[in-house]
Formats: C-alpha cells, structure tokens, sequence
C-alpha cells in the first residue's frame, strides 16, 4: 500500500498509460516509475525475510512526496499498517530527548557545559581516573562524556527498565567511565541521564515537557514519550524479535521504558515522523524561532566529536551523521525490542527518508538506504523542474509510430531463482533493477531504446552492452523479457 501526497498525483498513474516517445517522460512519471521500482524491492525484502510490519516516508522540504506502509501491526489482530501506525523508534527518541535540553539551554535554565553533578549531585560524576574532566550536557549529547553504554545491570535482557532512583543509583554505582572525551562511546545510559536533567531544571515530568513543548506544537498526534501497548493491533505496531531456528519471530511483550524513556521510549508514526522532518527543513533557514531558535538547530547539526583521526562517528549534538554516496545526512537510528527506525535528513537538498520496520534481524538502515539511493535525485530534480517555467513543447514531425514506454514497466520473475527486476521509466529509456540484491540501488542498469520492443543496456562509460528484448503474446501485451540470456515472466 502506498500514498503519493502533493507531488505526486493519480493522475501520473494515468498519464503513464498514455503513448510517448523513448524521450518523453517527464520528471513527474519518472519519478513515480522509480517510486513504483522502490515499492517492489522494500516488498520483496521484507516478505522474503518475514517481517510483519513496515512504514516509509521521503519528504523533500515541507512535503511528503511518498509514503509506503507494508504488513500489519500485529500477528494476532492482523490489522494493516497505516501511515498513522505508531511504532517503536528507539534511539531516534533521542532527538526529541535533545530538543528538549536545548530549550532549555536557551531559556538559561540548563548550561551545555555544566557538569551533570550539578543537576543529578555529587555522584553523577566520572571515577578518579577520568583527568580532571567532567561528564557535561555537551558531551553527554555528543556521547563522549565518558558514561558507558548501558546500566550496571542488563535492562535489555528482560525490558526491566529502571524508575529515577534506581537510574540515579545505577550512574553513581557505575566504576566503568572513560575519561571524557578520550573516546566516543554511545551511551543509552547517558541520555537516560538528560531526562533527569530535564526534569530538574524545568520543574516538570520529562514526559510532559516533551509533550507540551515539542509534541503538541507540532502537532504530532500519534506521538508518545512510551509504549502505547494498549493500542497493538488498533494504532501501535507491536514488534518482533529475530528468527529462532525454525523461522518464527516471538512478539515483544508489553512494557515500560520508565527512566530510560529519553533514550529509547518514544513512539511514532512515519507520518509523525515525516512532519517532525519538515520542521527540522523549515526551522534552519527560518527567521524566527519554532520551538527552538534556528541558530540552536543548525548548533545541534554541526559535527561536534569525531575521532583525532577522524575514525570515530561525526557527531552533532543528538544528533548523529551518515555517508551515502559521498553526502552527509543527519539524524539518527535506533535498534530495540523488536523494532528497527532509521530518521535520515540531507540537509542541503532538504530531502530526508523515515524507515520502521517490526523485526530485529533487518536493517533500517539499509532500507532507508534503499530509498534514499533511488529516489533523491528523481525528487530533487522533480523539484528543480517545478521551480523553472514551463518551456514551449516542440513539435515532432516524425511519421514513425510512437513507443509507450509505461507498457514495459512492471515485475519479471526469474521463476525459480531470485534474478527478479523491476523494469521502469526514465526520460529516455527503461531502468532495471534487481529485487533481491543485497544493494539493489548499486546494480541499477539504464536502456535507450534501439528498435521495436528492443532496448540496449549502456555502461557507465556511455557505451552500448547487451539487449534487453520483451516478448509479447498473441494479444500484443509484453509478456516476458529476455536479459542477459535469461528468461523472466512478467508478474
């Protein structure tokens, strides 16, 4: 199931249908094509690997150019996810957890570079071993405050997680620090440890806070500080673990993330999310504050940590960078019970990418990745186009017959193997890609269009390679492609 809002239109599926030339397509039906090619991988994955329940978003500046929802909720009550489906986004909880912090650092009640002892006592400092230095806010945020990971004991094993005072023992107890900044090391434990700070210097539950600061003005209604486990199956995806031997996944049970809420406890929707990607894009090049002041968001996204030799993770302040293609995104993942997020923004081109997905043995990541590879281009340039005025049409003169280039888009199954493609739309020609590659966005092959229902493969050199020929029945209607000497079956 898939919703295309704003750029795109039904009327794209319609206009897709239509004759054209090789050349024809506009940026409008290429990127629907593409969209269509992006929906068919994310599905072949995750059914090959049994997940139960998928949401993703792309948003380029304050749209949301497409969303796509996959499975169902919950095993049990089988109800389909929707774009207003909240799931579980683990550390990208972290975020909000960070906005909330930096309100507060500009409202003069938290200072970046306080020690963590001034909001949580003497105890909540690094061991004598640590230099001199203090665990702050700042480096808490950056993860190299020195703080280790996780609590003394194992709140993940059995989602036992702690209440205030026992967080508060815990990060005393804790003999394990590195001194900080001497090392990156990511810390639930630390961020934990912001939403005691939170709740010191403002007074006020950090749930509420959250809510009333930075939920409810944005308007982001199917967003919780904790589990809605009231609502699986009716509104909350529930989440599932890995595959045992047999292949079966064991649901999440319900619990509380209690303290440990900021580092990992929000819930929320792709459609949430996608809105709270908009504000990020509309706050950094506003003129006024929106929740924040925009010099404090750009603040928070510039690399702050990375390592003396520059091989340890660039971090801002919550949040966190990732390279693709040579670019930097930024924004954060999250791994937890039995749920995956990824929440990645470029913010030049101010298109960013949300994926959730309920089983902890696939990679939001790599999914988002997925998308992000396909489909930022063809929405850059869809945009770019909006942007420019529309040029005079030219006429063509040509006597000979015009290609329907959206009659060869569809599914060809290699029956038997798994050398599916995806065939879809360029401005030129037809595109391929390989369901079930491990990176299908790297093995993406282009076509011009040689003769009748014949295209030729170009290299990246630009020079010609193999034939890509589709067959058609008896009725004229293509019903398999030959590529590459092997035969696939039009789905």
């Amino acid at each position: 199931m898939s919703r295309t809002a704003r750029l795109l239109t039904t009327s794209l599926f319609i206009s897709a249908a239509t004759a054209m030339s090789a050349a024809a397509a506009s940026s409008e039906e290429v990127l629907a094509s593409k969209l269509r090619a992006v929906e068919a991988v994310l599905d072949a994955k995750l059914a090959k690997e049994s997940v139960p329940g998928a949401a993703f978003a792309i948003v380029s500046d304050q749209d949301r150019v497409w969303t796509h929802t996959y499975g169902v909720e919950d095993l049990s009550t089988r109800r389909s996810v929707t774009e207003d489906t909240a799931f579980s986004i683990c550390s990208v909880s972290k975020l909000f957890t960070g906005i909330a912090v930096m309100d507060l650092v500009e409202a003069g009640r938290v200072e970046l570079d306080a020690p963590l002892s001034d909001y949580l006592g003497e105890d909540a400092g690094p061991g004598p071993d640590a230099g001199g230095e203090d665990a702050t806010v700042r480096n808490i945020l950056s993860h190299v405050s020195g703080l280790p990971r996780e609590g003394e004991t194992d709140f993940w094993f059995a989602n036992t997680f702690p209440d205030s005072a026992t967080l508060r023992a815990d990060i005393a107890a804790r003999t394990d620090w590195y001194s900080p900044y001497d090392h990156w090391q990511y810390s639930n434990l630390g961020m934990a440890a912001l939403g005691e700070v939170i709740e010191a210097a403002s007074g006020r539950d950090f749930h509420a806070y959250v809510y009333e600061e930075i939920l409810e003005p944005l308007g982001l209604t199917d967003t919780t500080t904790d589990m809605p486990f009231e609502r699986v199956g009716n509104g909350f995806a529930r989440g599932y673990y890995v595959r045992d031997a047999k292949g079966v996944r064991a649901p999440v049970q319900p619990h509380s993330f209690k303290a440990f809420a900021p580092a990992a406890g929000v819930a929320s929707s792709v459609s949430d999310l996608a809105d709270f990607m908009a504000w990020n894009f509309r706050l950094r090049d506003a003129d006024s504050p929106e929740i924040l002041e925009p010099k404090t968001l750009r603040q928070m996204q510039r690399v702050h940590w990375t390592g003396e030799d520059f091989d340890e993770p660039a971090w801002g302040l919550a949040y966190a960078t990732r390279r693709v293609d040579g670019k930097t995104l930024w924004g954060h993942g999250g791994y937890c019970p039995g749920t995956v997020t990824e929440f990645a923004m470029r913010n030049p081109d101010k298109i960013g990418v949300v994926a959730m997905a309920t089983a902890n043995d696939i990679s939001a990541g790599g999914l988002g990745r997925i998308v992000y590879q396909m489909a930022a281009d063809d929405v850059k340039a869809l945009r770019n186009d909006e942007d420019e005025p529309d040029a005079p049409a030219e006429s063509s003169e040509s006597s000979e017959p015009e290609i329907s280039m959206a009659d060869y888009e569809d599914h060809y199954a290699h029956v038997n193997y798994d050398s599916d493609l995806y065939v879809g739309l360029t401005e030129g020609g037809l595109f391929s890609v390989p369901l079930y590659a491990d990176k299908p966005q790297d093995r993406l092959e282009t076509y011009r269009h040689e003769d009748g229902d014949t295209f030729i493969r170009q290299r990246e050199d630009g020079t010609d390679a193999e034939p890509l020929r589709f067959l058609r029945d008896e009725d004229g209607r293509i019903t398999e492609v030959l590529s590459g000497g092997y035969r696939l079956v039009r789905q």
